[in-house]
């Protein structure tokens, strides 16, 4: 049958086969010697316990030769103890008849039992009850057609020992076959096999009370024969069987039943106290049998019990592991994690949801947490049936619809939200949806400024290039007129020059910005003043630049050299027709951090446009100044990325600009000489 693990066929080995031959001869002359006076049968028949026993094992079919080897030892014990040719003819019948139903039976009934075909011990009231009902009708079968063989040998059908004859059958396969099966499972069974007592001394002192209850209800039942004091020996079987594994109690029912017998032979006990020796024998193979079947309904039903307990604790530390597990893989996700019914409860919700709306309490409705107003990015409201909730419960799947809420805090974010059904409770039958959160209010940023940027570019790259265009057309023209004058074209020349320097000026600030937020910092200690005075040098502006000794800086040379050309560069650039640029650079060390400060006579900034002049593209004197707009922005991005601010403000001095940005200090700071030695002109 599928999924029944097949039992190895080692036991069709020779010795096998004569063990079984010998135990059946053996057993079947002790079967022979216990006939009551004035019966016509044994009282017990194990031999037909063992005859079930050796079909089992040894997989055997109706046409085989251990069926002709069974058939010869059957004969050979009847003859010899002395029973006539036709009796032994009929019991030739009845013994292979019930062995083969027996076996067939068992093998189709309990395919999962060892012995049967499978590897598995009887454990299990439901095993057991096939295996008795297989064992009954074997009995019966047997018991059946051999009371009518002798009713028409002898001219006379006897009810008695037609029950008689079921009686020691079954008896017989539910004491030596049960117990034949349930030691070769655990023969079989490898290395190491669980303990039959169980460990520790309390086991086996409890397993050594059990036997001297048995002892002491078994002689007071004997003893007192006058009085039906067997009953309570199920005492101390019913014990054994809730105490100990089902072999250990197969073991002490049968003792019990071979004491019973042995003595009722011996006319000890209430069974041979029966004045009708045929009807007392019937009373004790029932009593027997009633023993053994208590015992093993017991036992299996505590071998189940356990197993069941076993496999609990398995599923239940199964259970355990995987929430853990679970709950480890939710805990580490970056991206808000919620799952909600279609009531609105929260049934899970990690800690990476909580933080994207700054309390894990919170949370929004519609796709996740509750209490927070939800828009679209643009401000449009979101309609009920666009919700990623209420679509995820309706069955839908939703993917990264982004959606702009404002926290209790008044802090707007934009959220990415993906939704998904989930399978409905078992029990209530409510729907669930799963909801992905993830934070992408910078991303949204960066794409708005971006297309922005691009839009930009594109106007600012447009103009020159229109320019170079429209003077080269009138070169073109000129040329095609045959009217070129010299002069003309030299002014025509310097228009496309001065259009195609905008444009690399342009280009270099595109570059000079896209790399000022994406290049890796390369931090080291930075000697500001001899960066001033690179810059100085490279524009030629030694007569125009004073500086002193500026601390020291922890950050990226090349960065910080940016910055101090682009302001310098500006210095230079924004100062009236008819005055000299005079710009003086200085700094000073507090709490970590130098301040480095650049300030000129230039034409200063309009009222309200000292923050402005930081954002990309802006240009505060863009009528009388040619610039792409990008210079102070990259400025910001560079000392933002260093932890450090950068401010304008009016020269109180005078005409001109004050630009002030802060850089971590190094390790190891001078302490700085007083301003005005520092202004002092370093060559």
């Amino acid at each position: 049958m599928p999924g029944i693990r097949k039992q190895p066929r080692a036991s069709s080995a020779p010795g096998t086969f004569g063990g079984f031959v010998l135990l059946y001869v053996a057993l079947g002359f002790a079967g022979r010697a216990t006939s009551i006076d004035g019966t016509t049968f044994a009282l017990i028949w194990p031999a037909g316990g063992v005859a079930v026993l050796w079909f089992l094992v040894r997989d055997v079919r109706l046409l085989s030769v251990d069926t002709l080897v069974l058939a010869g030892c059957v004969l050979g014990v009847n003859l010899v103890t002395g029973a006539p040719f036709d009796v032994g003819l009929v019991l030739i019948v009845t013994t292979v008849l019930q062995t083969v139903v027996a076996a067939t039976l068992m093998r189709r009934w309990c395919p999962r039992l060892w012995g049967c075909g499978g590897d598995r011990a009887l454990d299990s009231p439901r095993i057991l009850a096939r295996y008795v009902a297989a064992a009954v009708v074997a009995a019966a079968a047997g018991a059946v057609v051999g009371a009518a063989a002798f009713a028409v040998i002898y001219s006379d059908l006897a009810a008695m020992g037609g029950l008689l004859w079921f009686g020691r059958n079954l008896g017989s396969v539910l004491t030596l076959t049960t117990l034949g099966l349930l030691l070769g499972h655990r023969l079989s069974t490898p290395a190491p096999r669980p303990p039959l007592v169980g460990v520790g001394a309390a086991s086996g002192l409890e397993l050594a009370a059990g036997v001297l209850l048995t002892l002491g209800l078994f002689g007071l039942a004997f003893v007192f024969a006058d009085l039906p004091l067997a009953f309570p020996l199920i005492a101390s079987t019913a014990w054994v069987a809730l105490r100990f594994p089902t072999l250990l109690s197969a073991v002490h029912s049968m003792s019990i039943g071979a004491a019973t017998v042995a003595l009722t032979l011996f006319g000890h006990g209430p069974f041979a106290r029966v004045d009708n020796p045929e009807l007392g024998a019937l009373i004790a193979q029932f009593y027997v049998m009633t023993i053994v079947v208590t015992a093993l309904a017991l036992s299996t039903g505590r071998d189940e019990r356990e197993e069941l307990a076993l496999e609990l604790r398995r599923s239940q530390s199964a259970a355990v592991y995987e929430s853990r597990l679970r709950d480890a893989i939710i805990g580490s996700m970056t991206e808000g994690l919620v799952v909600m019914d279609d009531t609105g409860e929260v049934l899970v919700l990690n800690d990476a949801a909580g933080e994207i709306v700054g309390r894990p309490e919170t949370l929004i409705e519609g796709f996740s947490l509750y209490g927070l107003a939800a828009t679209h990015p643009d401000g449009s409201p979101i309609l009920d049936q666009e919700r990623p909730s209420l679509r995820a419960l309706r069955g839908e799947t939703v993917h990264d619809m982004e959606v702009l809420v404002v926290l209790p805090t008044g802090v707007s974010r934009i959220l990415s939200i993906s939704a998904m059904p989930l399978p409905p409770d078992a029990l209530t039958g409510r729907s669930r949806a799963l909801m992905l959160a993830r934070d992408t209010t910078d991303e949204h940023a960066r794409r708005e400024e971006l297309s922005a940027f691009a839009g930009v570019v594109a106007h600012d790259l447009r103009n020159p290039l229109a320019a170079i265009d429209g003077w080269t057309e009138m070169i073109a023209d000129e040329l095609d007129a045959g009217e070129l004058q010299p002069e003309l074209a030299r002014e025509f020349v310097s228009r496309v020059r001065s259009a195609s320097h905008r444009m690399r000026e342009l280009i270099r600030d595109l570059l000079a910005h896209a790399t000022s937020g994406a290049r890796d910092l390369n931090l080291a200690r930075v000697d500001v003043s001899g960066l001033v005075a690179e810059v100085v040098a490279a524009r030629h502006a030694g007569d125009r630049v004073t500086w002193g000794r500026i601390p020291c800086v922890e950050a990226d040379p090349v960065l910080v050299r940016q910055v101090l050309d682009n302001l310098l560069g500006n210095a230079l650039k924004y100062v009236a027709a008819d005055r000299e640029p005079r710009i003086t650079v200085t700094g000073l060390c507090s709490q970590h951090l130098v301040t480095i400060r650049v300030t000129d006579n230039g034409i200063g900034l309009p009222a309200g446009e000292h923050e402005k002049i930081f954002e990309e593209f802006h240009r505060a004197h863009y009528q009388e100044y040619e610039g792409s707009g990008l210079g102070l922005s990259i400025c910001r991005r560079i000392v933002t990325r260093h932890g450090g601010t950068i401010v304008a403000r009016d020269n109180p001095e005078g005409p001109g600009t004050v630009f002030e940005f802060t850089l971590p200090a190094a390790e190891h700071v001078e302490v700085p000489l007083p301003v005005e030695e520092q202004i002092s002109r370093s060559a």
